[in-house]
């Protein structure tokens, strides 16, 4: 605000005030006077806007939101997307942990995703899955499709040999199925995961 508009009002009442003090210092009534008159008229009006001014509230932009901040810096991240909701806090604390001490190890992660995906062509929403995670040749990809009503577990390119098909077929079929059938989502990716950081043990030696 222009801080002219702030100051000329009061300093014109106290021109006012003073021309009327003046007056009665004379003896003589000013306000009589026309020309007097139409200048303290303005003067008013230039007080009462004044003060209008000075009462307003001050319109200050909103406050802009923090933006997101990264990560930081070192910080694990997580392969664990339960997008079904369907794990529990405590559950998704575990799958952490195992794959903390399964990169500190052997480099390695498995990636977990539930989703009611519903498709028949679940191996390549497990593969997409892998990439979008970002997933490499030594690590596994496990898909609970929960709408479907079905598994999948995915090896990396690199230990495919070691790890063939028919050992992700026997493993998620062996330490899931069960829990997967009795809706024990959370245990049925505990017990896998179990079993698969064993294998590491084992496949490194």
């Amino acid at each position: 605000m222009n801080i002219f508009l702030l100051v000329f009002p009061w300093a014109a009442l106290g021109i006012a005030l003073a021309v009327a003090a003046a007056g009665a210092a004379t003896g003589k009534n000013v306000f009589k006077k026309q020309g007097v008159a139409w200048v303290l008229t303005i003067v008013m009006v230039c007080v009462s806007i004044g003060v209008g001014y000075a009462k307003a509230p001050v319109n200050n932009p909103a406050p802009v939101p923090d933006a997101p901040q990264p990560p930081p810096s070192g910080s694990s991240t997580s392969y664990v997307w339960d997008n079904a909701r369907v794990l529990s806090d405590q559950e998704v604390r575990v799958l952490d942990q195992r794959n903390d001490r399964l990169w500190d190890r052997y480099s390695a992660s498995i990636g977990v995703v539930t989703c009611n995906y519903g498709g028949d062509d679940l191996y390549d929403y497990a593969l997409q899955c892998a990439e979008d995670m970002g997933l490499g040749g030594y690590d596994f990809t496990v898909v609970l499709d929960i709408q479907g009503d079905n598994y999948y577990l995915l090896q990396g390119n690199d230990i495919r040999r070691d790890f063939t098909d028919n050992d992700c077929s026997n493993y998620a079929y062996e330490y899931m199925e069960y829990e997967f059938a009795h809706g024990f989502y959370g245990e049925a990716l505990l017990n896998l995961t179990e079993a698969l950081e064993v294998w590491y043990g084992n496949y490194y030696g």
